[in-house]
């Protein structure tokens, strides 16, 4: 019996040390540093958890008392007792800023810009990522179509907020079309039980014309109203489309007739949630407001720009920080 478990624990060994948390760096002047922990050193464990990814890795150093097992570059293992502040960091940096391998896209996206890529140009540009882990990190959007449930439990578990979600449509036949994966309306299940958890989310709609505009954006905006204030916005923004889509499903530019209904459908929806939740909710990228010749809205109303980096309110920003700057200027003089 002791054999069995002795083998036990070497195969979760061998296994666990595979991850290979590597140190890369040693931030000066850190708790790591003072420790002696240097880089090319490998963490083992973090108050006996096995360390999956960045998520488990913040999760775990967060807490006042620490026993962290490290491995050195020689094979002498370290057992390092650390008692800090709840949330400071220990200032250590890995090879791998996720800690794992970063997960890519198996949707095949009528409207993927990926697609629409050039050739030779640097291989990184050609990764289609739908990784969880960078929605909160980076800021990306994804399809919930890669998210495993260990991954939904572990964001309701940690708490893990905002999760930046591309929903496309939430009329399940007509997501897996767009998708083109059988399980995309399964996904949107999952928004459901990020809801009941509380998780604060963000919604978009890639916009494509003739397929989830008209009816279908109505749609989808009354659904994803269902979880305000949970779900925090969601905007729209238009397809984008290069020269280089030969072979793909046709997509068309939307007109500026085109774009001044679809504002107009989002102004409407605006105001009813404006009503409802003291939230504008719903927005429209400013892509929409240059293509229909329209005024952008005023800073108010973007709700604290929450989807600032998906192009909704940037212009706004831009415009009142150089009309700030340049008043300031004047005043200066």
């Amino acid at each position: 019996m002791a054999g069995i478990e002795s083998a036990f624990r070497q195969t979760e060994m061998e296994r666990f040390i595979l991850k290979k948390h590597v140190i890369d760096r040693i931030l000066t002047g850190s708790i790591a540093e003072e420790m002696g922990v240097e880089p090319g050193d490998m963490l083992l464990s973090v108050n006996g958890h096995e360390i999956e990814d960045v998520f488990d890795y913040h999760y775990y150093t967060n807490e006042e008392y620490l026993t962290v097992i490290i491995r050195k570059e020689n094979g002498e293992e370290w057992e390092l007792d650390i008692e800090k502040e709840y949330e400071d960091d220990l200032g250590i940096e890995f090879e791998n800023g996720l800690m794992d391998d970063y997960k890519s896209c198996h949707n095949k996206c009528i409207f993927c810009f990926i697609d629409q890529m050039p050739r030779g140009m640097r291989d990184t540009l050609y990764f289609k990522d739908d990784d969880s882990r960078l929605s909160f990190l980076q800021g990306n959007y994804v399809t919930l179509t890669n998210m495993k449930e260990h991954d939904l439990e572990r964001i309701i578990a940690y708490k893990l907020g905002p999760i930046n979600i591309s929903v496309q449509t939430t009329n399940p036949e007509l997501r897996c079309r767009m998708l083109n994966n059988r399980f995309a309306g399964e996904a949107l299940e999952k928004i459901d039980q990020l809801y009941e958890a509380g998780i604060p989310m963000n919604g978009q709609i890639v916009l494509c014309k003739g397929v989830n505009d008209g009816e279908e954006l109505e749609r989808s905006i009354r659904d994803l109203m269902e979880y305000m204030p949970v779900m925090e916005s969601v905007s729209v923004v238009p397809v984008g489309l290069s020269r280089f889509r030969k072979g793909l499903f046709p997509l068309e530019p939307f007109s500026k007739e085109e774009a001044e209904e679809i504002l107009r459908v989002i102004h409407e929806f605006q105001e009813h949630c404006m009503k409802r939740c003291g939230l504008h909710f719903v927005h429209a990228s400013d892509e929409w407001y240059l293509l229909a010749e329209q005024e952008l809205p005023g800073e108010e109303s973007y709700d604290g720009y929450l989807q600032l980096e998906n192009g909704v309110g940037m212009l706004r920003l831009l415009k009142n920080e150089f009309k700030e700057a340049l008043e300031s200027r004047k005043f200066c003089r």
